[in-house]
């Protein structure tokens, strides 16, 4: 058995103002680096051997409060567990591309899985590379414990393949809020989810005051 911990980077200053970051990125806030040593500290007894963490600095700071709570020597970075792809979105408001894209809104809030952003990614796209190598992790790694920093959209499709969902039935799984806890033990194709989308560790953090 193999156990997986799948978890999101702590909140950033783009999450706050609702820009689209995908490929870009913005800073954790203080908020942010409370929310991903709260992670850590809770991740300290599920005996975690290795960790890997998207190349995006949001999710390598997190995945660093983690390294040095499990004194750990190491985070594999690895660009296949990065966010989905924006293109032509990233940094702006998605307040203001509702505007400007009001076509692909109508088809993105029913059926999200048939759009591909412009010069970006498709839900499936970014499924299969981030999928494929969670299986290569597994056959590095069977029998150990292993935790990956990822972000919200490929997370949430790693969960939904994860739970046994096609794509189009993504929005039956939970959304993952920074920082939200998944852990599954794998035998072979089985997946058994022993927490999904959990966000306990949060409840006591006190936001900073500005």
């Amino acid at each position: 058995m193999t156990r997986i911990i799948l978890t999101r980077h702590g909140q950033t200053l783009w999450n706050i103002e609702g820009r689209v970051q995908g490929r870009l990125d913005s800073p954790l806030t203080e908020k942010g680096l409370l929310q991903a040593r709260s992670l850590a500290c809770r991740l300290c007894n599920e005996g975690i051997q290795h960790i890997y963490s998207s190349d995006a600095p949001r999710a390598r700071g997190t995945a660093e409060e983690i390294l040095r709570e499990l004194s750990l020597d190491k985070i594999n970075v690895n660009p296949a567990l990065r966010e989905f792809s924006f293109g032509d979105w990233e940094g702006r408001v998605w307040g203001e591309l509702r505007e400007a894209y009001p076509e692909i809104f109508k088809i993105w809030d029913v059926s999200p899985h048939l759009v591909t952003t412009p010069n970006g990614e498709s839900m499936e796209m970014v499924l299969n590379r981030s999928w494929n190598f969670i299986q290569r992790v597994l056959q590095d790694h069977s029998g150990e414990t292993v935790c990956l920093v990822t972000h919200g959209l490929t997370l949430k499709l790693l969960v939904t393949k994860a739970l046994g969902f096609e794509i189009s039935d993504w929005a039956q799984t939970p959304w993952q809020h920074n920082t939200a806890l998944n852990i599954f033990d794998v035998n072979g194709q089985e997946w058994e989810p022993k927490l999904v989308g959990d966000c306990q560790h949060l409840e006591e953090i006190i936001d900073p005051k500005p």
